[in-house]
């Protein structure tokens, strides 16, 4: 014990500190991507490696090491796209990231109804996705960034049929309104109404890309919709609006 208390000096320590950094930083990043998905996986094998490797398994070892390289590489080839996305955006993350509390995010709740609640009676289109735990950065990028705090009035102001952002979706990440005039995939779903337009059908296309909660508004009916995990459900009053987006995004997943 001795020998270990004099051979831990104060460069250990901030070694340990530097190494707790980067992996949580590489945690935070791959939290932000369907990368983040694969982190079990390759968890597992190397603890299988090193499991056949204590119990003495050479056939084993070496034939899992060989697929690991592979596993590796096809990795690479797979996720460029995302890994060059979270390499440009990972020096703008904070190190320490707090997540919102519940009242808060209520808050941020009411703010959307309420301007949804609005754009229905008046009948104007509006397109909102909110963001959950896979990253929505190449939807961001292809619009307009705003990183502003969220409002009723904003949200009316964007999807304004005269106004230059009202095109296209917005995102909202947190209490911020990320980007509007954003550009989501259109669902290739065979089974959804022939009468759906392109907002209800960008709506939950990008329900289908991701786990975001995505809000359409019908501009023709005033009518109100929620696409989750590829599902649309229509004509949604304001409380049923606020309950559901209350369910999905203040308990626990």
């Amino acid at each position: 014990m001795e020998i270990i208390l004099k051979t831990f000096s104060w460069k250990n320590i901030i070694e340990i500190i530097i190494l707790w950094a980067v992996i949580y930083r590489i945690f935070l990043f791959l939290k932000g991507s369907k990368a983040f998905y694969l982190l079990r996986g390759i968890i597992f094998l190397v603890v299988a490696l090193l499991a056949f490797h204590f119990l003495s398994f050479p056939v084993l070892t070496r034939l899992l090491a060989y697929f690991f390289a592979f596993f590796l590489i096809l990795v690479v080839i797979i996720f460029q796209p995302e890994l060059r996305e979270g390499l440009i955006h990972l020096g703008k993350r904070h190190i320490f990231y707090i997540e919102p509390k519940r009242e808060e995010v209520e808050n941020t709740l009411r703010e959307i109804v309420s301007a949804c609640g609005v754009l229905s009676r008046k009948k104007i289109g509006a397109l909102i996705a909110i963001k959950r735990e896979i990253g929505l950065n190449k939807f961001v990028e292809s619009g307009v960034v705003l990183n502003a705090d969220i409002s009723s009035e904003l949200i009316q102001n964007i999807f304004y049929p005269f106004a230059p952002l009202h095109d296209g979706g917005a995102v909202i990440e947190g209490g911020k309104l990320i980007a509007s005039s954003c550009l989501f995939p259109l669902s290739e779903n065979q089974t959804l109404e022939k009468t759906l337009g392109m907002r209800h059908r960008a709506g939950v296309g990008l329900s289908e890309h991701s786990d975001a909660v995505v809000i359409v508004v019908s501009e023709e009916t005033g009518s109100i919709s929620l696409a989750i995990n590829g599902q649309l459900t229509r004509d949604l009053a304001p409380n049923d609006l606020f309950t559901i987006l209350k369910g999905q995004l203040t308990n626990p997943r």
